[in-house]
């Protein structure tokens, strides 16, 4: 038996720790049992949890020693042990004393020697994993790991399979954050495994393979080290295991992923310093023309057959050795660009670009782009860039194929993959633009479209689809072919569909994209005055069209995807012909007024056209009697609709998006007539929904909006209301407290807080808001329950943060002001992604002033000297506790997002109270588990977070974040789902 004492727990042998062994050894062979071999669901799952948790005791040191030594003990068991090993390794090494150390590493290596048998394997991964953490955990107490396993394994063929196996994971566990290591036993583990490189690989040379299960674990060693380290040049360039991967890749087999993945490996070492790794691209080179016969003779069959997944992957293991290969060569590219080997890369590639694969065609698409921006750095007078302008424009082809959308298949009901892989080749027609320029691919495209008419409606919806980002680019130009096409299409567009037709998806498909196609164009569009009128009818003609509601539903998609396609046209036709369209006005708002029976999303791009073309109106007159056509239906709507909050919030939501459009200058006659309008129409409607439906959150918040862009619009005009604005704010938060009231108030201080008339009622405002929100936050924090209230949290502090920006006499005297301070140590556990950023702003916003109080002087801002000065104080009596808070966060694992926002959160503490910053720091730290960090590496982050840059402190937090995550997920496991 292996002599392991723990801390704390006495040596094995006395009696009360005798005794206490031998009843966890019974306790978990009996949930071991539970867990194996119980019918029970309930049963398993109390014995799983019972186990988890005895895993992270310190007689699982024991424990697991022993069921390794019985050779009587089930398999499963000896799993559970070897997995409890790992992880003890893994996150307790400070539960052992340092004369610990050297007991459980021979134990260790006497148990994986044991388990070399095939229905073993599982338990030979795991020891091997934990022989390599325990060799980083030791560090110097053992110095020489390398040559012990070889000393111990490499002796007798019989053991070369361990010495493989913890080989491989010596190196990839010391770039394994999961293990809860110090930062300089990695470092120290990294240098010693360097210098053991030369006799590592050498002995994977020396090794003879009986079989290909065992020259899998070489290569898979080989490729481990090579991930980990550097190798020397000329080793490489020198190294048969390369043309043997070559040769594993080219025959196919259980050998060419591995082969393939070292191969990859080595090409990226070498992109890092191209000319010195000039002799290892040479090597590689070489050998590819022997994977372009394979090649050849894969792709020679039909590109539009199913391939199988042996043909496949063989395909896809060439296509990412040449995009690699290509994308090491890149900053050489243009001085070898007539090289036949670079020649025959392209090509190659651009074979692959074409693939009906997904998997494989998406490969090259990043280094299309890379080298389409190596190519731009350099002169369009430069020779070599016409080499590039062929290739770019045979990729502009296959991205229209790849984009062709199959004719067995509703185009309408593509997945989001499928349309995120046509919008990839789509963001590949941009990098086609830079090299060809945008019109002489234009010229291409319609080329190709003209000779692809006979092809079929789908080649001509791709078609269509890739001049929707081409021609949008292209320079309008009279003579331009694509006028023929732009008057093609409303005939196209119009032209009626027979719905039991088999082609009837992909033609209102290609009608689909044909009218967004006509939207992309505006800017074309907009120098025909007589055209853009046609197009506008035609695509009204489109928004007026019903169906009958009894439709089945795959026509009732459609309608309704073409019919929001023509609204995004519209929107951008109006937008494009703003100044053409002034006369059609009328025209324009009756359509306005006829489609409002569309769903609201769609009627708001409609709204937002004609509210753009009206809002530029020169003349005062047809101005206003545009505005009025535009405002009075929805006005009327308000009133009669009074009942119906679902409808009163999108007549609130056309209202806002009219108003939002519209500025005039305070002097001119416009502004008298909004402001009217705003004063005399708008607010009292807002008043009066607002009195209807105090208690839903919707219709409150669409009047809010509605409010906000009303004010911003004639501010001055507005002012005699803010009164009664403010009144009526504080009555219905009182009410209720919807976050949106408090937002009002933002806005209102964001306007007014430069006017002296308007300071005392923006003070009555802050108080009574701030006093009526506070108390409901602090009920709900003393429930726990903030996190079901994050809008109020959101828009409490972003008024708090506005006030103090715009009006911080208002809440420095202020009674909710140290109340709100003191909330900052439970707001900083909402996790949502508005809510902390909120939170997180105001914070910073003290702290901030804080700061400069402490550097006051000449060149700082007295006014924020002086804020900063009454602020300190109150946030000294909050911090501690706030810094504490941060780092129960930390410990609670919190999202990626607040996790990014913590340094700068921490950095401010630290910039505003530098002198007590260290004793907080200390106490907050204190609080994690003792298996996130070990006391050293504790003090090594506190001094990043108290001494370093902001990138140091930055980079500590991330750390304790991820080291804080392994530990909760430990305890989260699932040990019947096998751990890893």
């Amino acid at each position: 038996q292996v002599c392991l004492s723990v801390q704390g727990e006495g040596h094995p042998g006395g009696g009360g720790r005798g005794a206490r062994m031998e009843q966890a050894m019974e306790q978990t062979l009996q949930a071991l049992q539970a867990l194996y071999s119980s019918p029970d669901p309930a049963t398993k799952k109390q014995a799983d949890d019972w186990l988890t948790q005895f895993q992270q005791t310190p007689l699982a040191w024991q424990v697991s020693d022993q069921i390794l030594s019985n050779n009587d003990t089930l398999t499963q068991f000896r799993f559970f042990a070897a997995q409890t090993m790992r992880t003890k390794v893994q996150f307790d090494f400070y539960e052992l004393p340092a004369e610990s150390y050297g007991s459980l590493r021979d134990s260790l290596l006497n148990h994986i020697d044991r388990f070399r048998a095939a229905d073993c394997h599982a338990i030979h991964t795991m020891l091997a994993i934990t022989i390599a953490d325990l060799a980083i955990q030791m560090d110097s107490a053992w110095p020489n790991a390398c040559s012990t396993l070889f000393e111990r394994f490499g002796q007798n063929p019989d053991s070369y399979t361990t010495l493989l196996e913890v080989m491989q994971m010596l190196p990839e566990e010391c770039m394994n954050y999961k293990l809860m290591t110090d930062t300089h036993k990695r470092d120290n583990s990294s240098e010693r495994l360097k210098q053991a490189t030369p006799q590592v690989v050498q002995f994977l040379l020396t090794l003879t393979c009986p079989n290909v299960q065992a020259k899998k674990k070489v290569l898979d060693c080989f490729l481990s080290w090579i991930k980990f380290t550097d190798l020397q040049v000329g080793d490489i360039a020198q190294n048969p295991l390369i043309p043997e991967c070559f040769k594993y890749v080219f025959e196919g087999g259980e050998l060419s992923e591995t082969a393939t993945d070292i191969i990859i490996e080595i090409l990226r070492m070498s992109s890092q310093e191209l000319r010195f790794f000039q002799p290892v691209i040479e090597v590689i080179l070489s050998h590819l023309p022997y994977l372009q016969t394979k090649f050849d003779n894969l792709a020679g069959q039909s590109m539009e057959e199913s391939m199988d997944k042996d043909h496949e992957d063989a395909l896809l293991q060439i296509c990412r050795i040449y995009v690699e290969t290509a994308e090491a060569l890149i900053p050489l590219i243009m001085d070898k660009s007539s090289s036949q080997e670079v020649i025959n890369i392209l090509r190659v590639i651009l074979r692959c670009s074409g693939m009906p694969s997904q998997e494989i065609s998406t490969i090259p698409l990043e280094f299309w782009h890379r080298l389409a921006a190596e190519v731009c750095r350099h002169p369009e007078t430069d020779p070599k860039f016409d080499r590039f302008q062929g290739i770019y424009t045979e990729l502009l082809s296959i991205m229209i194929r790849r984009c062709t959308v199959p004719t067995d298949e509703d185009p309408f009901q593509a997945d989001d993959e499928y349309i995120a892989y046509r919008g990839r080749f789509l963001s590949l027609a941009e990098d086609c633009l830079d090299i060809l320029t945008p019109n002489a691919a234009l010229e291409h495209v319609l080329k190709s479209l003209q000779d692809g008419q006979r092809q079929g409606v789908t080649t001509q919806e791709a078609h269509f689809f890739c001049l929707t980002r081409v021609g949008a680019r292209a320079e309008v130009r009279e003579a331009s072919v694509l006028w023929q096409l732009i008057q093609s299409l409303p005939p196209l567009i119009s032209q009626t569909i027979e719905e039991t037709s088999k082609e009837a998806a992909l033609l209102h498909y290609t009608k689909k994209t044909a009218i967004e196609l006509l939207g992309c164009l505006s800017k074309w569009v907009k120098t025909r005055p007589d055209f853009l009128r046609s197009s506008l009818e035609m695509i009204s003609t489109l928004l007026l069209q019903t169906v009958p509601p009894d439709s089945a539903p795959h026509i009732l998609e459609r309608t309704k995807q073409v019919q929001q396609t023509a609204a995004m046209a519209f929107k951008e036709i109006c937008y494009g012909g703003v100044v053409t369209l002034q006369d059609l006005v009328p025209q324009l708002t009756q359509l306005y007024v006829q489609t409002m029976g569309l769903p609201i999303r769609m009627h708001l791009f409609i709204v937002d056209g004609v509210g753009q073309v009206v809002a530029r109106l020169q003349q005062d007159a047809t101005f206003e009697a545009g505005l009025e056509q535009l405002v009075m239906p929805l006005v009327n709507g308000l009133n009669s609709e009074r009942e119906k909050p679902q409808v009163l919030s999108e007549i609130l939501d056309r209202l806002t998006t009219i108003i939002r459009q519209i500025s005039v200058d305070l002097a001119a006659a416009k502004a008298g007539k909004v402001g009217t309008l705003v004063s005399n129409v708008f607010w009292p409607l807002i008043r009066q929904t607002l009195s209807q439906h105090p208690g839903d959150s919707k219709v409150v918040e669409k009047s809010i909006r509605l409010l906000k862009h009303s004010m911003r619009c004639v501010p001055d005009l507005f002012k005699p209301n803010v009164s009664a604005v403010a009144s009526t704010l504080i009555q219905a938060f009182q009410q209720f407290q919807h976050s949106s009231y408090l937002y009002s108030a933002e806005i209102l201080a964001n306007t007014y807080a430069s006017d002296p008339e308007i300071v005392p009622i923006l003070t009555q405002l802050f108080h009574a808001l701030s006093s009526t929100a506070l108390h409901v936050l602090v009920n709900a924090r003393d429930q726990s329950k903030l996190e079901e209230i994050t809008e109020l949290v959101e828009d409490f502090y972003g008024m708090f943060e506005r006030f103090l920006r715009y009006a911080p006499l208002i809440v420095l005297e202020a009674p909710t002001l140290m109340p709100t301070l003191e909330l900052w140590k439970a707001a900083i556990f909402v996790q949502q992604k508005d809510a902390i950023e909120a939170v997180i702003a105001f914070v910073e916003a003290v702290l901030g002033l804080i700061a400069d109080a402490s550097k006051s002087g000449r060149g700082y801002d007295e006014r924020r000297v002086a804020l900063g000065q009454r602020l300190r104080p109150h946030a000294l009596q909050v911090c501690p506790g706030f810094i504490e808070s941060i780092f129960r966060l930390i410990n609670g694992v919190p999202t990626r997002y607040v996790q990014e926002s913590l340094p700068c959160v921490i950095d401010v503490v630290r910039a505003a109270f530098p002198q007590e910053f260290p004793g907080w720091l200390e106490a907050a730290v204190g609080q994690l588990p003792p298996s996130v960090a070990s006391p050293a590496e504790r003090q090594k982050l506190g001094e990043q977070l108290l001494h370093g840059d902001y990138q140091l402190a930055e980079d500590a937090v991330k750390d304790l974040c991820y080291r804080c995550e392994q530990v909760a997920l430990r305890s989260r496991a699932n040990l019947s789902g096998g751990k890893s």
